[in-house]
């Protein structure tokens, strides 16, 4: 363009060597430069310059999306949250009360809402990061939601795809969750899928996946498993024993059972306490594998400490699923564990015991293995196994602990603190009470921080509606307030926070 060329060359040399000459042109530009006052001659060159540049930008057409445009998402006929509601998810995701967001998801689809449209990125990201919250996230974005979803490789969890795909397609991650997820609405399906890829899984992979067998299991599993159970991976053929052990009538548990009769023996005598007698044979693990049972070897740490035939029974008694004995002896769990404990053989039991118990979550044995260590000084206390007992044995227990007027609420706090679920109102009070009364006693020693720090997570599990009922009465005129002020406020602001937004969610909502 010759106009361009001489706005260069009066550039190149500089204006007080070469006036600014442009050619006439009878355009709209030319007009345009030609009401350029000359007389300023740096302010002539650079106006030139700018008129000339937004000339040519102009003329340059836009890049075009070849890609062909979505399709208009349908009507959404689910109930669009309300705005308080909506307010509520605002604060968690930008990570206020965070450690609530699964329970507002929960609420929300048992009221069949559908979150706010203008929050559904912020939350498809969470779901993003968060792998344990896109079952409870899919559940709530409503159509709008899965439509969003869909222009996002990211967000694709939240669209309904098809099982097959996402199985041969997707990382081991989403594999893993569609398994979970598949194994508590449709155990077969599950494992028909994992069949059609078992051959091609690594090891790692088998392991894994057969773990989220424990999840709906049955004897339909027991083929597949006992292909498992000849695996060339030790880990893989662990994995497999610990499953068909969890299933009474399965061949492998069966065989077992049999061979723990042949050495095991339950004794009462007249005088004297009641004990399990045991004949192991000399090899005990070479008798076992030669009955077709592989068990582990022990590991260089425990040889010097543990010997052949101490392992060898413990490994049987935790694959044998702990409800057989009171089957096989028509005795109560604690009578059994007890027994055990006069054996000579009493940490094989008390071990085997244990792992059969964590394994099968029979309620019986490990309420009976909880109690039996909680009163026995010799015992190491199996806070782990409280975790596994049901909400209704756990509510039970802690309230119990709570009424003896010798037990400290720190002593308590291991049931508490195991019992993740909603509490019933009887226990929440219980509990709010029993701190409120520690407050005003005018106590407040080192063993209370830890009661402190629960605070935040008792407040996860205090029903909510007794808010209002539980905010008054603390004992703020105590000696101790000053130590217990901040815990109880945050216990207090994240119960209000519940309270609050269980009420948004109940509250009449509009369509939009």
């Amino acid at each position: 363009m010759q106009t361009w060329d001489d706005i260069l060359a009066t550039a190149v040399v500089g204006t007080e060597q070469r006036d600014l000459r442009l050619a006439t042109r009878e355009d709209e530009l030319g007009n345009v430069l030609a009401q350029i006052d000359r007389t300023d001659r740096e302010g002539s060159l650079l106006s030139a310059a700018s008129v000339l540049a937004l000339y040519r930008s102009a003329g340059v057409a836009p890049p075009v999306d070849a890609q062909p445009s979505p399709e208009v998402c349908s009507h959404d006929d689910a109930t669009r949250a309300s705005e308080a509601s909506g307010q509520h998810l605002a604060l968690m995701l930008e990570g206020e009360f965070r450690e609530v967001l699964p329970e507002w998801l929960a609420a929300m689809s048992r009221a069949h809402k559908r979150v706010p449209e203008e929050h559904l990125p912020a939350l498809l990201d969470e779901g993003r990061v968060e792998l344990s919250l896109r079952p409870l996230i899919a559940a709530v974005v409503g159509a709008r939601g899965e439509w969003l979803a869909a222009q996002n490789p990211e967000w694709h969890y939240a669209t309904r795809r098809d099982e097959k795909d996402v199985w041969e397609t997707e990382t081991r991650e989403e594999r893993l969750l569609l398994l979970e997820h598949l194994r508590t609405i449709d155990p077969s399906k599950a494992r028909e899928l994992l069949a059609t890829t078992w051959a091609q899984e690594s090891a790692k992979d088998r392991v894994v996946f057969l773990e989220k067998f424990a999840v709906g299991l049955s004897s339909a599993d027991e083929p597949l498993l006992n292909e498992a159970l000849h695996d060339r991976s030790v880990e893989v053929r662990r994995a497999a024993r610990t499953l068909l052990a969890a299933l009474p009538g399965s061949d492998f548990s069966r065989r077992l059972q049999d061979l723990a009769h042949q050495i095991l023996s339950f004794k009462k005598p007249l005088i004297g306490k009641a004990r399990i007698e045991v004949s192991l044979p000399d090899d005990p693990i070479a008798w076992l594998k030669a009955n077709d049972v592989e068990i582990d070897s022990p590991p260089r740490s425990a040889t010097k400490s543990v010997g052949p035939k101490a392992w060898a029974l413990k490994e049987m008694i935790s694959m044998v699923p702990a409800a057989h004995w009171n089957e096989l002896w028509k005795r109560t769990p604690i009578e059994i564990i007890r027994a055990g404990d006069e054996s000579e053989w009493r940490e094989s039991f008390a071990l085997g015991f244990v792992a059969a118990a964590r394994r099968d979550r029979d309620p019986d044995w490990l309420q009976a293995l909880v109690v039996f260590t909680a009163t026995d000084p010799k015992q190491p206390p199996l806070t782990d196994l409280v975790a596994y007992l049901p909400a209704a044995r756990l509510e039970a227990l802690s309230l119990d602990a709570l009424k003896s007027e010798s037990a400290e609420l720190h002593s308590v706090l291991p049931l508490l603190m195991a019992h993740r679920s909603a509490w019933s109102d009887q226990l929440s009070r219980a509990v709010v009470e029993s701190i409120k009364k520690r407050i005003g006693a005018g106590k407040d020693n080192i063993a209370d921080w830890q009661t402190k720090a629960a605070l935040r997570q008792f407040a996860r599990y205090v029903s909510p509606a007794l808010h209002d009922e539980l905010a008054p009465g603390w004992p703020v005129e105590s000696e101790a307030w000053s130590g217990w002020s901040r815990a109880v406020d945050a216990f207090q602001t994240l119960l209000a926070f519940r309270r609050d937004l269980h009420r948004a969610i109940s509250e009449r909502e509009q369509n939009s």
